[in-house]
């Protein structure tokens, strides 16, 4: 089947986005130095935000909601109101920073526009994606911006009947295999997966098998548009 819609996953696909968490996290643990070591603070954030996803779901705001329960945690109540501030400051500056492209990713962007139509398919906050879209300067390649709760069978086929496009019609870039790949290889799509220097724990699949039909894996993003044309 032609191809229908080239999708892009956004955070540590098109740009750098796990540092960012993971530069926040050491600030934390320098807050909670006096209760924790840096690996236990680790620990229990890692289980707090896993365990607080059913709530907040993903992204930034969802995060700090964590920290700060994972402060009070693990300071056994006894971390101050100033304290709390820095944590919500951390936040701050999570949603202000700059934002890094990964490398290749505009000249990728523009060998493929107007020979295909592109999209974006993203998770987490709302306001923040679509804000990061805008601000990152790519809007002007995608012909819509989807940003779900989660990557799941069922919400890549919500997005895929609005915008009328067959599972089989759809390839998938991103950097994760549980949200961006085995989804779609499992509704009929094609996935390429494209490892990030950094990728959230929670996003690893151990026992992935790489041998099915649909799946491809390049080194960078710019081996995208030869991919494409085999395809």
């Amino acid at each position: 089947m032609a191809i229908e819609m080239i999708a892009f996953d956004a955070d540590d696909t098109l740009w750098e986005n796990e540092m960012i968490y993971q530069n926040a996290l050491a600030e934390l643990q320098e807050i909670l130095a006096p209760w924790g070591s840096p690996e236990g603070v680790n620990e229990i954030v890692n289980e707090i935000e896993h365990r607080n996803m059913k709530h907040y779901g993903y992204g930034i705001k969802a995060f700090i909601l964590s920290l700060i329960e994972a402060a009070l945690q693990i300071s056994d109540h006894e971390i101050h109101a100033e304290e709390i501030d820095k944590i919500l400051g951390i936040g701050r500056s999570m949603l202000e920073a700059d934002i890094h492209m990964m490398p290749n990713v505009l000249e990728t962007l523009k060998a493929l526009k107007g020979k295909y139509p592109l999209m974006v398919i993203t998770k987490g906050d709302l306001l923040d994606q679509t804000a990061k879209v805008k601000r990152s300067g790519l809007e002007e390649f995608f012909k819509a911006v989807e940003v779900l709760n989660d990557k799941t069978e069922e919400s890549y086929l919500n997005i895929l009947e609005v915008h009328q496009i067959n599972p089989q019609g759809l390839i998938m870039i991103g950097n994760s295999i549980r949200s961006d790949i085995l989804p779609i290889l499992n509704i009929g799509g094609k996935a390429v997966y494209i490892p990030a220097d950094n990728t959230w724990s929670h996003e690893m699949v151990a026992d992935f098998n790489p041998d099915v039909d649909g799946y491809y894996e390049l080194t960078h993003i710019g081996q995208l548009p030869d991919l494409i044309q085999r395809i």
